[in-house]
C-alpha cells in the first residue's frame, strides 16, 4: 500500500498542477469593478482538493513506510492492473465521440456499466448503479440547471 499511495498522491499533485495550468488561462469574472468566481473558481477548487488529497496520501505512505520494513507483493503494479488503466483511459478517450453518436444517456450508462463490471462489481449491480447514476446527473444537470445533452440518432 505505501508505493501504490505515494503513487496515487504524486500523481494527483501532478494532476492539479496541470489543472493551474490551463485554468489560468480562463478569463477573470468582473461585475461592476468587483472581481467575482468565474470560469476558473471550480477547476481550481477541485485543484485544491486534489493537492491536499495528494499530500495526504505521501505523507500516509511515509509514515507506514518507518513501521515495516521491505516492499509488499501488494505493492507492485499488475499485468491485470496495467490492463485497467489502460481500458479505463481509452473509454474515456472513447466517450466523447460515443455520446456524440448515440446519445448522452445511452453513452453514460454503457460507460458507468463497463467500468463498474471491468473494475469487480457484479454485473446486475454494475446496471443498477449506472442506470441511477445516469438518472441522477440527468435530474440534476438537465432538470435543475438546464444544461442540454447530446442526443446522438437515439430518440431517447
Amino acid at each position: 500500500m505505501r508505493l501504490k499511495d505515494t503513487i496515487y498522491g504524486s500523481t494527483l499533485i501532478v494532476i492539479s498542477i496541470f489543472v493551474f495550468a490551463i485554468g489560468s488561462g480562463f478569463p477573470n469574472y468582473v461585475v461592476r469593478g468587483k472581481e467575482l468566481p468565474g470560469p476558473k473558481f471550480f477547476p481550481f477548487l477541485i485543484a485544491y482538493l486534489l493537492i491536499f488529497a495528494g499530500i495526504y496520501f505521501i505523507i500516509r505512505s511515509l509514515l507506514r513506510w518507518n513501521r515495516t520494513e521491505g516492499i509488499n507483493t501488494s505493492d507492485l503494479v499488475t499485468k491485470r492492473g496495467i490492463i485497467r488503466v489502460i481500458s479505463i483511459v481509452a473509454g474515456v478517450l472513447l466517450y466523447v465521440p460515443l455520446i456524440n453518436l448515440i446519445g448522452f444517456k445511452v453513452g453514460t450508462f454503457i460507460l458507468c456499466a463497463v467500468f463498474m463490471y471491468m473494475l469487480g462489481v457484479k454485473l446486475l449491480k454494475s446496471l443498477i448503479y449506472s442506470l441511477i447514476l445516469t438518472i441522477v446527473i440527468i435530474l440534476i444537470f438537465g432538470m435543475v440547471f438546464s444544461i442540454p445533452f447530446p442526443q446522438g440518432f437515439l430518440p431517447f
